[in-house]
């Protein structure tokens, strides 16, 4: 069961989970609502019974130019007439365009992209990327990575080994990697009189104490998010932080991963978030908004530095999936392009952030929100029981589940983390919430997502506080 609470959301004419019936029987693990989708166009949703949703989280934040946009439609029928699929042994034009198109709007030393189908293989990739890159260089002893207590990179075995949460580790912990965990950028217990800046090299220098007491000379990469994860999800460091990493993973030869899964494709106002610190990774992960989840497709970019030992001696990425550089993953992912260009979304989602921000005020007066947060089109909302305690709702009571039900209830799909039913007690802190719609929204539907949002939240409020 999902919903723990004692009552029912259909007693609240909440829609309810989906019964595995007919069909559906035949889904393993699959628990979504008994919300059937009809069709999406723009930032709506419509389901079977003909109601209107906005698409309040653009999925999992990754549908970025919206629903059914038919250059998309025009661009995969014009790849399905060539050919859907190409034998491994020929050349893939679409595949070589797409790797030219994003190297022209990354940063200067990304020159190299390896294609594949997801986040998860993306990341993935990336590692084993890290850890050939160090044995060609002749640093063999170098294979461990280090990542943030609370991040989530993935549900591969190697990806699942990067998150410390127990929540999500403690089925699979004895087939899992031992890494390394560090806590990430927060601003919770910063200290009073102490600047944004200082507290950003601060925090950053806990990686020097990890590499210190760890042995630098076994650790491979630095991997994380450019913004905040689990419950300081969404929340922005500063440019100071950043570059304090950049300089430890030089100085000890560990190799930095920036993870722009989410936040890449003008999610930030920006086409990738490590632009508003300057700074450059040496591998960048991509994945979501780079076809605006139209098919599965994901990437790596590689660094000059990276790719140099591979390009001098010839050797080859032990590494390799069916799907990679799919042709019509690729034709999405060039079409995903020319929209956001044609149409300015980045430079939208730039000019549209503060219209959306402008919510947060109202949106602080809810006695279970304690914090809002973000970037671009991008905002985490911080939900709590208590703002004095900064804690979230115990697990038996649903409140996840129970939040997307009235939102659901109110024409607002919600994306549902995989963190709150998971976390524990001991964490003290509260859950977010994501609002990231499509960056084609204009400012009306904007004020009309926020007006559901906080009718949505009320509710929740009144059901769970009473």
């Amino acid at each position: 069961m999902l919903f723990h609470s004692p009552v029912s959301p259909l007693d609240h004419g909440l829609p309810g989970m989906l019964a595995p019936e007919g069909a559906w029987r035949h889904c393993f693990s699959h628990h979504p609502f008994d919300v059937e989708l009809a069709y999406a166009e723009r930032v709506y949703l419509y389901d079977t019974e003909g109601k209107r949703y906005i698409d309040a989280s653009g999925g999992p934040m990754s549908v970025n130019i919206g629903h059914g946009d038919p250059r998309m439609k025009a661009a995969l029928s014009e790849q399905f007439d060539r050919y859907a699929y190409v034998h491994p042994t020929f050349a893939n034009r679409r595949r070589a365009e797409l790797c030219e198109a994003l190297v022209a709007i990354a940063s200067p030393s990304l020159n190299a992209v390896y294609l594949c189908s997801g986040g998860s293989e993306a990341v993935d990739s990336a590692l084993k990327l890290a850890r050939q890159y160090h044995v060609l260089t002749g640093s063999t002893g170098k294979f461990k990575v280090v990542s943030y207590f609370e991040s989530y990179h993935g549900m591969t075995l190697a990806t699942m080994s990067l998150a410390g949460n127990p929540g999500y580790r403690k089925t699979f912990d004895p087939i899992m990697s031992p890494w390394l965990h560090m806590g990430q950028y927060s601003e919770v217990h910063m200290p009073p009189g102490i600047g944004r800046d200082a507290w950003g090299v601060q925090c950053a220098q806990e990686l020097e104490r990890v590499l210190y007491f760890n042995n630098p000379d076994t650790v491979a990469a630095f991997i994380a998010t450019p913004h905040g994860v689990g419950a300081d999800y969404g929340l922005v460091p500063p440019a100071s932080y950043w570059r304090e990493i950049r300089r430890i993973c030089d100085e000890h030869n560990v190799l930095l991963i920036a993870d722009e899964v989410v936040t890449g494709f003008g999610r930030t106002g920006r086409w990738f978030a490590m632009e508003h610190f300057d700074v450059e990774p040496d591998l960048m992960t991509l994945a979501k908004g780079i076809s605006g989840s139209n098919l599965p497709l994901a990437a790596v970019l590689v660094s000059d530095k990276v790719n140099e030992p591979f390009r001098r001696d010839g050797a080859y990425f032990l590494h390799g999936f069916t799907y990679q550089g799919h042709p019509m993953a690729c034709a999405a992912g060039l079409a995903t392009l020319q929209i956001l260009k044609e149409d300015k979304l980045v430079e939208q989602t730039a000019a549209m952030s503060p219209h959306l921000f402008e919510h947060a005020k109202r949106l602080k007066e809810h006695p279970t929100v304690v914090d809002v947060r973000g970037w671009g089109l991008f905002m985490a909302i911080e939900l709590v029981e208590s703002k004095e305690r900064r804690e979230y709702f115990d697990v038996e009571k649903g409140a996840e589940r129970l939040f997307q039900a009235y939102a659901l209830k109110n024409g607002l799909a919600i994306y549902g983390t995989l963190y709150g039913p998971r976390r524990s007690a001991a964490l003290r802190r509260g859950l977010p919430i994501m609002i990231a719609p499509p960056l084609c929204i204009q400012p009306d539907e904007i004020d009309d997502m926020m007006d559901r949002l906080d009718t949505a939240l009320s509710e929740w409020e009144q059901r769970l506080l009473g």
